[in-house]
């Protein structure tokens, strides 16, 4: 995969440093986010509901779309996820905080796929254990409201069910809706928080992927995510 992403670096050049000038730093405010360490738990639990409360929807427990072999692995090794077919990593040692760990792009530039840590608060676990990752992925939004400007959500906060694995998923705008942002948290089983944030990208001024064709790249790569 470094061999196909020094092709790519060579045939477009100027594409690459405008990714890394326009698009990273974006990255940067989209992925400061928070990280909670314990102890391994044998299992993922969420806060208690209501007896009352509808059933989680449950997402596609496989990808629907061809994945890659190319895994992206946290620093910790308590979480893993497979790339779209054609997409390729993005060297982010120079340019993003250690917060985001891994960024990937199309073979196009016009979408990509964040990977970072939460870093700790003090009421993070009470949040958790309150209102569960729907109460973790309103600190995420809240962040994000602080930091970028013209920040819209769109829809509400959900939790659901891919498989066995737990998600509390959200959706942002920052341009009235022509572009989205598809964020997911969730916590892995050694108590730690992260999310996979998919996002639209404009700046090649290229053709922007469909949004039915990104909600199938979306639910499959939250199906390969093990933690």
């Amino acid at each position: 995969m470094q061999h196909r992403f020094a092709v790519l670096y060579c045939t477009f050049p100027v594409i690459f440093v405008r990714f890394c000038l326009l698009v990273l730093p974006i990255l940067f405010f989209a992925g400061c986010v928070v990280v909670v360490q314990k102890q391994p738990q044998v299992q993922q639990k969420s806060a208690a509901k209501p007896e009352n409360e509808r059933p989680l929807r449950q997402l596609a427990s496989k990808p629907v779309v061809v994945m890659s072999d190319e895994v992206v692995r946290s620093e910790l090794g308590d979480m893993v996820s497979l790339l779209p077919a054609e997409w390729s990593l993005v060297n982010i040692e120079t340019n993003m905080p250690v917060q985001v760990f891994s960024v990937a792009v199309n073979n196009s530039y016009t979408a990509s796929l964040a990977y970072s840590v939460l870093r700790k608060e003090e009421n993070f676990d009470q949040v958790f254990q309150k209102d569960g990752l729907v109460g973790i992925g309103k600190i995420s939004a809240t962040k994000r409201d602080t930091k970028m400007r013209n920040i819209k959500r769109l829809g509400e906060f959900e939790e659901v069910i891919v498989g066995t694995k737990h998600f509390c998923l959200y959706r942002y705008t920052t341009d009235n809706g022509a572009t989205l942002n598809r964020v997911a948290v969730f916590r892995s089983s050694f108590g730690n928080y992260y999310e996979c944030t998919l996002s639209d990208l404009t700046f090649t001024g290229r053709k922007l992927i469909p949004r039915d064709e990104m909600e199938s790249i979306y639910v499959s790569v939250l199906a390969t995510i093990d933690f």
